[in-house]
């Protein structure tokens, strides 16, 4: 990986969903409260009190496989009177889990969200409030990957079948005039991602 390589730092605030991130390699994003930019060749995890001995550090990441968007009544089948059964999240399918050489505390910062930043930040940061990029660096990771496709870009290509259609990450719902609730990630239309700076309010992912 270059070390401009596009990473996106995740929070899992319980033991459940990191279980499905070790065991079953995927990770969930709310929809309505995906990062700008979501698109990004490495995921790493930031655990949070309720995971243990792992808390309030970095110390996993691994690479991207694929985006899917799901309701979460198909994400999560065993739960479908849940609340928010019928509300979009991205699936992250991600590769095997691998360690940092040191792991990223965060000393100070303790409700923080999604971080977008570089794999070379990861690798260098002493702590997790170093993970943010400048504007200038925000600048220079984009000259550097204008054409991909699915990640390290300001766009997510989408394509449901032969029926194509673009979806707003601020909007609730993917699909208001009907399609099917899959999505695959390929060509199609554009999910249009704005280059700023991911909030650092901390966001639920029930």
């Amino acid at each position: 990986m270059s070390v401009l390589t596009p990473a996106l730092v995740v929070v899992v605030n319980n033991a459940l969903d990191w279980q499905r991130v070790v065991a079953e390699g995927w990770y969930r994003i709310p929809l309505r409260h995906a990062p700008s930019p979501v698109a990004a060749d490495v995921l790493a995890f930031y655990l949070t009190r309720r995971c243990g001995e792992l808390a309030w550090h970095v110390h996993y990441y691994a690479q991207v496989r694929q985006y899917r968007l799901l309701r979460r009544r198909e994400l999560l089948p065993a739960e479908p009177t849940h609340p928010r059964a019928d509300e979009w999240y991205y699936r992250v399918e991600v590769g095997p889990l691998q360690a940092l050489a040191r792991p990223l505390p965060s000393r100070q910062l303790r409700r923080i969200t999604f971080i977008p930043t570089t794999f070379e930040q990861l690798q260098s940061a002493a702590d997790v409030s170093e993970l943010w990029l400048t504007e200038d660096n925000e600048a220079l990771l984009w000259r550097y990957f204008p054409d991909a496709a699915l990640k390290a870009t300001r766009r997510l290509l989408i394509e449901e079948q032969r029926v194509a259609y673009r979806v707003r990450p601020s909007c609730s719902s993917a699909a208001e005039n009907g399609y099917s609730t899959q999505i695959r990630f390929g060509s199609g239309a554009e999910l249009r991602q704005k280059n700023t700076h991911s909030s650092r309010r901390e966001v639920s992912v029930a």
